[in-house]
């Protein structure tokens, strides 16, 4: 049985959306490392800054290396000066510092002798650079602590995580909604399509025994077989049959209750003894039906009963909507890999707004509210997934009032 559709939309769905999830995190974390990156930048440049500005008279910078990096992650700078400067003149230039690079955080600064361990988990973060020229045993350094600095990046994103978390529940309250109203379409659609199967299921029976009634009451001998009413009877019980048939043949197809029973058949003689068996119809429509078989014989491993059906709905269409002198040219052309055949007529034609939508299942042609042809509008739909399970294809080919053409291709 074939698993249904609907599995596979939501299933997409789902992983759809878990992947907006990820990357939408994913790119809040980026975020975050870029603004702390550039926070950190900032800091760095801004305390290098302030100490190279102490007192340009007692610094001495060689080059561009007054101030720099000591490490990749350490927060560590160096600066050769030769005495150390008084904490007024230090606070006073970090200070202008922050005021310069427009650093509106509260620090602490310390002037401390050994850099302090890195401590997990904190969320303070640590600033240093040298105050003391470089020699061996010179250990003092500006250490400048960044008690919000947490805080202050996720200000920074502030936007961005209400933003995300506003578009995320949307996203996800419409992914629930809209896989809720499918569950509950598919639902009310399967008790549908229940209900359709047992009602056909009721119908058979009743209209068995009513054929089996006429043709007893054919039988007796008061009665001619040929009565007006008794002819009446068993032809629209035999319509009506044959409809239902079609509702619960394709039921079973489209659930995969039903297996082809494919053997070696000969599809132009299958065709001849399908328009032998609608004979009489095509003598009260006054049709002409016209085969034609383009090279050899061709053969076909199909299932004769349902290929048999298809090529009895397209000539049963082509007569229902033919016009006054119906003409139907049906052609065989065998193929490399099997055999197109086609069925022309000289009907009313298929507007083209409608000929996309024809072979969908109950779907009728629009001709407002009159209904001259009678049908449950399956026929197509039959056909369609016949030649399907046949691994072929069937297209149409129509223009108003100038007749409709179906191209059925079917593998060898």
């Amino acid at each position: 049985m074939r698993l249904p559709k609907t599995n596979y939309v939501i299933a997409a769905s789902s992983l759809a959306l878990i992947a907006l999830v990820v990357f939408q995190l994913k790119w809040l974390m980026d975020s975050h490392e870029l603004i702390a990156e550039q926070l950190d930048q900032k800091l760095k440049m801004a305390l290098c800054s302030a100490v190279e500005n102490l007192d340009m008279e007692e610094v001495s910078c060689e080059g561009s290396n007054c101030c720099s990096n000591m490490g990749p992650q350490s927060g560590l700078f160096q600066i050769t000066t030769p005495k150390p400067v008084s904490r007024e003149r230090l606070d006073s230039a970090v200070a202008q510092a922050f005021t310069f690079y427009d650093i509106q955080l509260e620090y602490q600064i310390n002037v401390i002798e050994e850099a302090p361990a890195p401590v997990c988990g904190s969320y303070k973060t640590y600033y240093q650079c040298s105050l003391i020229p470089g020699a061996a045993s010179d250990k003092h350094l500006i250490s400048m602590e960044i008690p919000n600095r947490g805080n202050y990046i996720l200000g920074q994103m502030k936007f961005m995580l209400i933003s995300s978390i506003l578009i995320l529940l949307f996203i996800s309250s419409v992914f629930v909604f809209a896989n809720y109203t499918l569950l509950r379409q598919k639902r009310i659609g399967q008790m549908n399509k229940d209900f359709f199967n047992n009602m056909a299921h009721e119908f058979r029976t009743p209209l068995t025994n009513i054929s089996l009634a006429g043709r007893m009451l054919g039988r007796q001998e008061s009665i001619p077989s040929d009565h007006k009413y008794l002819s009446i009877i068993q032809a629209e019980s035999n319509k009506l049959k044959e409809q239902i048939d079609k509702v619960l043949q394709l039921t079973k197809l489209e659930n995969g209750e039903y297996h082809l029973d494919k053997e070696v058949i000969s599809p132009a003689e299958l065709i001849r003894q399908v328009i032998d068996g609608m004979g009489l119809q095509i003598q009260e429509k006054k049709a002409e039906v016209n085969l034609q078989i383009k090279g050899d014989h061709p053969t076909l491993i199909a299932d004769k009963f349902h290929l048999g059906n298809v090529f009895r709905n397209l000539l049963d269409n082509a007569l229902k909507y033919a016009g006054e002198q119906p003409r139907i040219d049906i052609s065989l052309e065998p193929k490399e890999q099997g055999v197109l055949i086609h069925f022309q007529d000289n009907g009313i034609g298929i507007c083209p707004k409608e000929q996309s939508c024809i072979f969908d299942k109950y779907h009728r042609v629009s001709t407002g509210n009159v209904h001259n042809q009678k049908g449950f509008g399956i026929g197509l739909a039959y056909v369609k997934l016949i030649v399907e399970q046949h691994k072929g294809f069937v297209k149409v080919f129509s223009d108003l009032n100038k007749g409709t053409r179906f191209d059925l291709f079917l593998p060898a």
